[in-house]
């Protein structure tokens, strides 16, 4: 019987997502992936390109929001080019993304384990931003500290 821990949960750099970006799938195993960014307000100022948006306040008081990103993700990941990786993150990636990971987790039955890869970005938005902030091709809608 599989089980749900923190270890089907891993951290990722953000130069292997920008990897990921260019190469359009994983760079080992070249399977999907899918951004999951789950800050709240915070959210305005940029923001990964192509990554939903599901607000981590909102996951973990609705079940019904939960389960629209999770049938989002596994109606992705039925392409049939392998598991779909998840990659959450929120501004840090210390709390709201490795607790939205967990409950997406803890989402799915035994039966979906296999389906996805769950990752959290190291260290969020924040350092995403610092490296790949100017490359548009990358990030969206990113202000930098000059124009705010």
């Amino acid at each position: 019987m599989d089980s749900y821990s923190i270890t089907n949960v891993k951290y990722l750099d953000p130069s292997e997502l920008h990897r990921w970006m260019d190469e359009g799938h994983t760079t080992t195993l070249r399977e999907p992936f899918q951004v999951v960014d789950v800050r709240g307000s915070d959210y305005l100022g940029g923001h990964i390109r192509g990554g939903w948006h599901f607000a981590y306040s909102r996951l973990k008081q609705d079940p019904e929001y939960l389960h629209e990103l999770k049938q989002k993700l596994l109606q992705k990941q039925t392409d049939g080019r392998g598991a779909l990786n998840v990659v959450f993150h929120c501004m840090l990636s210390q709390q709201r993304g490795p607790s939205a990971a967990m409950l997406f987790l803890r989402s799915l039955d035994t039966a979906e384990l296999p389906c996805c890869r769950l990752w959290v970005l190291r260290g969020g938005f924040s350092r995403w931003q610092a490296v790949y902030g100017d490359d548009e091709k990358v990030t969206e809608g990113y202000l930098s500290d000059l124009w705010r």
